[in-house]
């Protein structure tokens, strides 16, 4: 039926309905994206209400389509549809089906030509700029019995994560049907069929012009699939280019660049309005690009949009993903931000001062960035804070002539000192900036032209936080400086994957040879540490430890005034003034009294007031008693 609007049309069809017609996949859609819970729910559906409500309608749901004087382009609804496709071409060659089943699939899949009718050769499904996933159809799934003849074949490639996409979920399907039927041969084939056909609908939406088929498919939803703002702003930004052959090419590439990115591609977008509007995200992604990008006059819609992000991506493959670079020192720093930083804020920076100016003084303002954007964290500056600055800097870069201009900005890049070295010299395990930190001693250390991914790495301590009585730690520490070091930067180190973590509790000469040996192996700065201190872990050497981390990190951060540095007896002594107990020995009751209160509900401030010990000390206590993580 027709709508009042005589471009739209819509109405209720039968799977039978549905594959009379023929259907191209355009150049600006997605792949075929159906993993193995999205095929097996719809194969559960039918076959649940297969056998508990036979006469009734099962709704699949919709599919919108560009109509055709000889064809349909499916715009919305195609991962559904080629999983129909998929399953009737299973069908067709499966051992168990019956031969109306197998006839009637074949003509389901491909329709064979008949010259007294004048009716042409014809596949129902088609991918118009895939080639491979065209040649794939062709060779796979088209004539009677290809399924079969490269069954092995199909078992590989869905496993086969380096294949095309489409191809390797297509073969991913046809596995599943296999296993579904040969677990579920109580159904009858022939009348699972006919009820598929008859018994499931869909709604089709139809629109003869472009224009209205983009604008339905751009506020539509797939079953299992939303569209995701890639897919949006490909669509609503082919719809410029009139030239067919132009847009195909557009569609090509920039489905190339998103099967490249993955599941990164919504946030590379992301990067790119960011390095466009130099400003924080408050609505949705399409929404800002539509609203405040192309409506804004920033760019124009079509050509011009595809471009730049053409342009971004080929400098994101070459600072971010750091394609075809050698092993550089920027390369090593950028593994390092890439691995370290608490969110990925700092890459459109990199991005815009990439694209103005290339590599002329890349590595420093890298440098400059990160320890700028690490410092405000550790100063204590919110995310919203260290954002806006970030792209403040964006604006430098856009208002700046030279690279000078940029590096030399005064204010850009400074920090509250005081504050910062305070903080890293107090209990900073636990912090969200710890890693980073560390991270960033692993790089002064670490020999650039042989850097490694790190793979599964945590924060260990070097003086255990729960001890054994019997231990040499305590024989070694007491309580107090057990209190006062084990979350200090200077106990702390990066370790990798922990095969036995009960084996951190250890006394140290054991622990080097049992624990540290196995999984510092890719550490630097841990590495330092095993071969200062070859001998004991003691209150002296983690003093010195800690003294020299903290001279590294102030060189690092460019800190070059040593009346910030704080003396372990100096800071007792200043703790102590506020808090009377603070570093004393718990004793029994006071755990007892402290567990008490606690599950009463009394706040840590409350607690630290009655116990007179400072905020830290509380929670380590806490921690340590109950497992309660702060």
């Amino acid at each position: 039926m027709k709508s009042a609007n005589k471009e739209i049309g819509f109405g209720k069809q039968t799977i039978a309905k549905v594959f009379e017609e023929w259907y191209t996949v355009p150049s600006y859609q997605r792949h075929y994206v159906w993993e193995s819970d999205n095929v097996n729910d719809m194969l559960d559906d039918f076959a649940s209400n297969y056998i508990e409500h036979a006469k009734e309608e099962y709704f699949l749901g919709s599919y919108i389509i560009q109509s055709k004087s000889n064809n349909n382009d499916l715009l919305d609804g195609q991962q559904r549809i080629t999983t129909l496709f998929l399953l009737f071409a299973f069908l067709r060659d499966y051992a168990g089906s019956s031969e109306d089943v197998k006839v009637n699939c074949a003509d389901l899949i491909f329709q064979k030509a008949n010259k007294i009718k004048q009716i042409p050769e014809r596949i129902r499904l088609s991918y118009e700029i895939r080639g491979n996933v065209r040649k794939f159809i062709e060779e796979y799934l088209m004539m009677p019995g290809s399924i079969t003849q490269h069954w092995d074949d199909i078992v590989k490639k869905a496993n086969d994560k380096k294949e095309c996409t489409s191809i390797q979920r297509m073969c991913n399907a046809l596995v599943c049907y296999n296993e579904f039927f040969t677990n579920h041969k109580e159904i009858d084939l022939d009348s699972f069929l006919m009820f598929i056909l008859n018994n499931v609908v869909m709604i089709y939406i139809s629109a003869d012009s472009l224009e209205d088929a983009f604008h339905l498919f751009s506020v539509m939803n797939d079953r299992g699939q939303k569209l995701s703002n890639a897919d949006i702003l490909k669509s609503s930004n082919l719809e410029k280019i009139e030239d067919g052959s132009e847009m195909n090419e557009y569609a090509r590439e920039w489905e190339n660049m998103q099967e490249d990115l993955g599941n990164d591609f919504d946030r590379f977008l992301a990067y790119v309005r960011t390095m466009l509007l130099k400003k924080r995200q408050k609505t949705n992604l399409f929404d800002e690009y539509e609203k405040q990008i192309f409506k804004a006059g920033k760019i124009k819609q079509g050509k011009d949009f595809f471009n730049y992000v053409f342009r971004a991506y080929e400098d994101y493959n070459k600072l971010i993903n750091l394609a075809g670079n050698e092993d550089t020192e920027y390369c090593s720093l950028i593994r390092t931000l890439i691995e370290c930083m608490p969110s990925t804020d700092w890459i459109p920076v990199i991005l815009a001062y990439g694209r103005k100016f290339g590599d002329n003084g890349l590595l420093e303002f890298s440098q400059k960035v990160a320890c700028k954007n690490i410092a405000d964290a550790v100063c204590g500056k919110s995310p919203s804070y260290r954002i806006d600055h970030l792209n403040s800097i964006i604006h430098l870069i856009e208002e700046s002539g030279k690279p000078s201009d940029v590096l030399d900005a005064q204010g850009y890049y400074s920090f509250n000192e005081h504050v910062f070295m305070a903080n890293i010299q107090s209990e900073i395990y636990g912090r969200r900036y710890t890693y980073a930190l560390l991270m960033l001693l692993e790089y002064k250390y670490k020999d650039k032209s042989e850097w490694k991914d790190f793979g599964t790495t945590s924060i260990e301590h070097i003086l255990p936080q729960n001890p054994k009585a019997t231990s040499q730690w305590v024989k070694d520490f007491s309580e107090e400086q057990r209190s006062y070091y084990t979350h200090r930067i200077g106990n702390l180190c990066l370790i990798g994957r922990r095969k036995n973590s009960s084996l951190g509790n250890l006394d140290y000469q054991e622990k080097l040879k049992k624990y540290f040996e196995k999984n510092i192996g890719s550490f630097a700065s841990s590495q330092k540490i095993y071969q200062t201190y070859p001998n004991a872990w003691t209150p002296e050497t983690v003093k010195e430890n800690q003294e020299r981390v903290i001279q590294d990190l102030m060189e690092i951060f460019g800190i070059k005034s040593p009346s910030t540095i704080i003396d372990d007896s100096t800071y007792m002594e200043q703790q102590r003034s506020v808090y009377p107990n603070a570093y004393q020995p718990w004793t029994e009751s006071d755990d007892e009294r402290l567990v008490a209160l606690y599950n009463e509900g009394k706040s840590i401030s409350e607690l630290a007031q009655m116990f007179l010990r400072n905020h830290g000390a509380i929670k380590s206590r806490i921690r340590k008693l109950t497992g309660e993580r702060f």
